[in-house]
């Protein structure tokens, strides 16, 4: 009597502890309605914490991923955003809230190529609302204007500049950026220095991963002062990158060809090289790689290189680190380190090379990118800048302040 006591109680208290657990279990119309009232409050965190107790426990569909997809989205998390859409479109392959928002996802995380290929295949419907042209001759318009405020003044001048650029779409596959920038900056108490300088780069999408991007600069520097003679200068600057990427990371080899041509009589007391002045011509070659891999809202970007200089036949290390926290598509920050214990004769700040003979020894770097309006930034970058003159015999350093913002057409 008492041993069918026992199991009597025994399998009524694992009923009732089954019915427990069934109850603290998710279902389908509790996640669904969960999901719905945050969706509904815009609180990206709380629908992405249900979505995942919903995934983990095998409820998984459709709406579900659109959801967790856009929330991603929204909170700045372009990597795992594209996750969620790939698998909602495992459910529907022609579902239209996946495919516009992978298409957001890929222009955010700096894949803008990628992002167009995907959207020419899209349904005209889609490419409609999404304002998408397979061809167009401007796509964006970019302004930038900035200062380098020397820490000595009276001997190495502050320098300002102004640069205006235009993207074009020739084809779904082939993107055109072209830019013109002008410097002026002061050396000493009558020296100055105007630079102007021509950008242009293509970015070719071999295929889903792939995407190849030479670059050319062309510059001139024209300088006026008691000590100078009619001084020009001429520079050409060859890039070539190879990018990988995935959801989340990129490699890129770096391969990189300058030179430039001195002419006039820009230090008359000096006497020529190596005793005083400058050579009349220079080269230097850049080789190396670089990297960026995403986890979650941070990107971790880098890269090494060795440089070559004509007039040295020395291979000298120049490598970079930067971090980039991402909390919604309208904004970021970028805080980053270089290394460029050179004698590198091209010290490039944002995207102008600024010939200043001088080593730069180091650079810090803060940037902070604001979105304005439906899809135009405004951006702001602060640089700090080491250097090291044997002329002047000490070391000094530059403070670059720079406003600059994109508008799509």
């Amino acid at each position: 009597m008492k041993k069918a006591a026992v199991l009597i109680i025994t399998i009524l208290f694992g009923v009732v502890i089954q019915d427990g657990f069934a109850q603290n279990k998710p279902d389908y119309l509790s996640i669904e309605a969960q999901i719905q009232e945050t969706y509904a409050q815009r609180n990206w965190w709380k629908v992405l914490k249900i979505s995942q107790l919903s995934i983990n426990n095998q409820i998984d569909y459709l709406a579900l991923r659109q959801r967790a997809g856009i929330a991603s989205f929204f909170r700045g998390d372009f990597g795992q955003s594209i996750v969620h859409l790939n698998v909602a479109r495992q459910f529907n392959h022609r579902d239209s809230v996946a495919q516009a928002y992978l298409y957001y996802n890929l222009l955010y995380d700096g894949r803008p190529a990628e992002a167009v290929a995907r959207a020419d295949a899209f349904p005209t419907v889609l490419q409609q609302r999404l304002g998408f042209r397979a061809r167009q001759f401007i796509t964006s318009l970019n302004l930038e204007s900035g200062i380098k405020v020397s820490s000595v003044p009276d001997q190495v001048g502050n320098a300002t500049y102004l640069t205006v650029g235009l993207e074009h779409r020739l084809s779904p596959f082939m993107h055109l950026y072209q830019s013109l920038s002008r410097l002026s900056q002061g050396y000493g108490t009558d020296i100055h220095l105007i630079q102007l300088q021509y950008f242009i780069r293509t970015d070719l999408r071999l295929s889903p991963g792939w995407l190849v991007s030479p670059a050319f600069h062309r510059f001139s520097v024209t300088g006026t002062g008691t000590t100078m003679t009619g001084f020009q200068q001429r520079g050409t600057v060859f890039h070539l990158n190879l990018t990988r990427s995935g959801n989340e990371w990129k490699v890129f080899p770096l391969l990189t060809y300058s030179q430039i041509s001195n002419g006039g009589n820009p230090s008359p007391d000096q006497g020529p090289p190596p005793g005083g002045g400058i050579p009349n011509k220079e080269s230097q070659w850049q080789i190396g790689l670089g990297g960026e891999y995403a986890i979650h809202r941070v990107r971790f970007q880098g890269s090494y290189e060795l440089q070559n200089k004509s007039l040295t036949s020395t291979w000298d290390p120049l490598w970079s680190l930067n971090a980039v926290f991402t909390s919604s598509p309208k904004f970021s920050i970028k805080t980053g380190y270089g290394y460029f214990q050179t004698t590198n004769f091209l010290e490039s700040t944002t995207a102008i090379y600024n010939n200043v003979p001088d080593p730069t020894r180091d650079k810090t770097t803060l940037l902070f990118n604001f979105g304005v309006g439906k899809r135009t930034s405004f951006y702001l970058l602060g640089q700090y800048e080491r250097k090291g003159s044997n002329i002047l015999n000490q070391n000094y350093h530059y403070l670059t302040v720079t406003g600059g913002f994109t508008i799509p057409f």
